[in-house]
């Protein structure tokens, strides 16, 4: 082996151009298949860095069988009442605002049951996790800080355990630190950087004594050996008896699922068809390499004849072939291992960071164990078909010199087989790249139902302790509209609860006056709390009634004013204008409906249209907020002077994330947009390939028929007959490739289903587009030979007889 290593070595550097383009066709597809495949195995296949991964559940509250968010009073009666977990916990994000160590900051904060972190078994790097006293109702305020806050903010000071800290107005005593490695949820926009008991947060404690209040995410551990039916009928038992006992908890039940699926429920197929598609790829230039090495082959069966004339077995010359394709691929692994480390790095800056664990993904020995496997199998299938074929090659024939026939026939026909593969391939990729591109178009084109441009957003969350009534919370709303609206640049301002597409909304239920409530039906809507100039900015269309007012303040009528979809629903064949409606948050007795507004996509573009209802911020404020503005340049230039006013307004209150309400909808279609992107720049890389094998296998056959051409020319055909039979080779293999690609296409897209949006998986539109683009490949692909064809000297090429 050694020896045909070194042989081939000493082959491949008498042809530095040939090689070196062999190496780099290879390079680029294992990259890509390395780059893909440390991303798939980071976020799909890898345990996640827990004690006992495997046996880390999701546990959700169900209502009618659709998941739902927990209540705390329900995860105290599982926690209670289960025999099949070690351990159960809840978790809510939320944000504090670090005071009393320089400028006011804003922290990503997760309030947590007491069990969480040590179910999770990462230990604390100083200090301690929480623990059941740290939950009680009335016990001292505690918190864990990450290692970065540590290092920010305390200077890494040894004696901060046991120091207290000022987060969001309340005084907290730091228990512990937790290293820089650990990350929880994973499927957290940002890294969280402060945990807290649920008690110890004045907006969770608030809710944790309420069975309405459904905010908490579940988590468990399996005992060891308790399979998942077993914990779902377990569970489900005690919901059963939940349902009993408390109205509340009718029609509600549990749902246990692998934490894992749950995690990556929303990017599986998405990375799935990825990997597919660099796989295909890599196809396409092994079918490349494969016809490179015929090409060069017919021009060693002379050197080959030589070498079974001196006695070399047909193993041995078989042997040599593949030991020079697998050298070739093993350089072109390597080089694709350092093009990955590369690739990893552009993939994760330019996809969504929402995919959990996606940064911390990197090239590590799986991945080059990986690569090193598929460098030598691209080597051994690459090779594999050439060495086959020249290896079989007739010796004598060889030594002649004008071969014809059986075996110069044989490599012909390998030769076109395999570009028929290769635009078959093709074919799939671009449709699929073709389908997913039209999907993201029509999700572009979707009305979100505002007006996005010129618009920025920043939200504000009001600590408990400086703002520990209804009376501060709206004397800051007042101040915070009139600031805004006074600012440099703004033509409009308003305020509200939440923003549509900024991934959080709130669900309140309510009762219609005059209805009689089903015990077992919950109805809800999105809800908003408005300042009265809201619909205005924002450009949602009032569609009947009027809008909220000034005079719609505290102390004024209680009113509502609903979207369509709400009216539609709850009020189909009636005027839902003066029609009474009691919503579950501050009640303070029936709403009037007042008005009827235009629906906006809240969770996604690609939702339905859901039921949603406004009140008037002033008659029910809230602790958190999203001040907007509506500005007459670029919003961007507004933005320092909102995180001024907010300096002004509240000094210890540090301003929030400022988007624009493009970036909601950008960051909206972020995963169909990286998905698209990605396929469809890998399926034109695919139609390259093709199209540079379809010219080397067309140049390759002109090359070998230039004696033919040239008596046909000497016969009288004119140019434009050559031409058009080399042009006609090319479009009847590519046709095949085409009909083969297409049958292989209306199968494959299928599994895009779940991908796509506003358009089908066969779409007729598509599939014509991508033959056509494949036609004109094939027509671009067979140009230059067919005119080398043509400049055929009938003389020359009768003198080489």
């Amino acid at each position: 082996m050694l020896a045909d290593l070194r042989q081939a070595f000493r082959t491949l550097t008498s042809s530095k151009g040939f090689s070196l383009l062999i190496v780099v066709v290879l390079a680029v597809g294992i990259s890509a298949n390395t780059a893909m495949f440390s991303i798939v195995n980071g976020v799909l296949l890898k345990p996640l860095p827990f004690f006992s991964a495997d046996r880390l559940v999701s546990v959700e509250t169900t209502t009618r069988g659709e998941p739902e968010n927990t209540s705390y009073p329900d995860f105290v009666d599982w926690r209670a009442q289960t025999s099949s977990f070690d351990a159960l916990a809840v978790y809510a994000s939320t944000g504090a605002t670090l005071t009393g160590v320089g400028e006011a900051t804003g922290l990503e904060a997760l309030v947590v049951s007491p069990e969480l972190l040590s179910m999770l078994g990462v230990r604390p790097l100083r200090g301690r996790v929480f623990t059941a006293d740290d939950d009680k109702p009335g016990a001292p305020r505690t918190a864990i800080i990450a290692e970065s806050v540590w290092e920010a903010h305390f200077s890494r000071d040894e004696t901060i355990i046991g120091r207290t800290i000022t987060l969001s107005g309340d005084a907290f005593t730091v228990v512990g630190i937790m290293p820089a490695g650990f990350e929880f949820p994973f499927d957290a926009e940002d890294t969280t950087l402060v945990w807290m008991p649920v008690r110890a947060s004045r907006f969770s404690a608030s809710w944790a004594e309420q069975r309405n209040a459904s905010f908490l995410h579940g988590i468990g551990r399996l005992k060891t050996g308790v399979p998942l039916a077993t914990a779902q009928a377990d569970l489900s038992t005690i919901a059963a008896q939940l349902a009993t006992q408390y109205q509340r908890n009718q029609n509600r039940g549990v749902v246990v699922r692998p934490y894992r699926d749950v995690l990556v429920k929303d990017y599986r197929l998405g990375l799935i068809v990825l990997l597919s598609a660099v796989a295909a790829v890599l196809l396409i230039a092994c079918a490349n390499v494969a016809n490179l090495l015929l090409a060069r082959g017919s021009a060693r069966r002379r050197e080959l004849a030589v070498r079974t004339a001196l006695g070399a077995s047909r193993g041995r010359i078989l042997r040599q072939l593949i030991a020079e394709s697998v050298l070739l691929a093993a350089i072109g692994g390597l080089g694709g291992a350092l093009l990955a480390l590369w690739g990893i790095e552009a993939l994760v800056r330019m996809s969504p960071l929402q995919i959990p664990r996606l940064h911390s993904v990197q090239v590590d020995r799986i991945a080059l164990l990986f690569t090193a496997v598929i460098s030598m199998a691209t080597g051994v299938v690459s090779g594999l078909v050439p060495a086959f074929q020249l290896s079989r090659a007739n010796p004598t024939e060889s030594l002649k010199d004008g071969e014809r026939g059986g075996s110069a026939a044989a490599g012909a026909r390998t030769r076109q087989a395999l570009v028929v593969a290769e635009m078959a391939i093709s074919l799939v990729l671009l449709v699929a790249g073709g389908l997913l591109a039209r999907s993201l178009i029509a999700l572009q084109r979707v009305n979100p139902g505002f007006v996005t441009e010129r618009a920025l957003a920043m939200q504000i969350g009001l600590p408990g302790a400086r703002y520990p009534d209804q009376d501060s919370m709206r004397r800051f709303y007042q101040r915070l509209h009139d600031e805004a609206r006074a600012l440099p640049g703004v033509s409009g301002a308003a305020i509200s609860t939440t923003m549509p597409l900024s991934g959080s909304d709130i669900g309140v239920g309510f009762t219609i006056e005059g209805r009689p409530a089903d015990p077992g039906t919950r109805t809800s809507a999105v809800y908003f709390g408005i300042s009265p100039e809201y619909f205005s900015t924002m450009g949602i269309p009032l569609l009947r009634g009027r809008a909220f007012t000034e005079r719609d303040a505290a102390g004024a009528p209680d009113v509502l004013i609903i979207n369509d979809t709400f009216a539609a629903k709850y009020f189909p064949n009636e005027d839902a204008i003066g029609k009474r409606v009691t919503i579950g948050y501050n009640k303070t007795g029936p709403r009037e409906v007042i008005g009827i507004v235009g629906g906006v996509k809240n969770g996604a573009l690609t939702d339905t249209a859901t039921s949603q209802m406004y009140t008037p911020f002033d008659q029910t404020p809230w602790p958190f907020l999203t001040a907007l503005v509506r500005t007459t340049a670029a919003p961007e230039t507004v933005a320092a002077s909102m995180r001024a006013m907010m300096a002004r307004l509240d000094p210890l209150e540090s301003a929030g994330e400022l988007k624009t309400l493009d970036q909601y909808v950008a960051r909206s279609i972020a995963t169909p947009r990286f998905t698209a992107f990605l396929v469809g720049g890998f399926a034109v890389f695919a139609v390259l390939l093709a199209g540079f094998g379809l010219f080397s296998v067309m140049a390759y056959a002109v090359t070998q028929r230039r004696r033919e051409f040239g008596i046909r020319m000497a016969l009288g055909a004119q140019p434009r007959d050559v031409r058009g039979m080399v042009v006609g080779q090319a479009v009847r293999t590519g046709a095949i490739g085409i009909v083969v690609g297409l049958t292989a296409a209306f199968a494959a897209t299928r599994v895009l289903s779940g991908l796509l949006f506003g358009v089908g998986a066969t779409d007729p539109t598509t599939f014509a587009g991508v033959c056509a683009t494949l036609v004109g490949v094939l027509l671009a692909a067979a140009y230059l030979p067919a005119r080398r064809a043509t400049r055929v000297d009938p003389m020359s090429a009768l003198r080489t007889e």
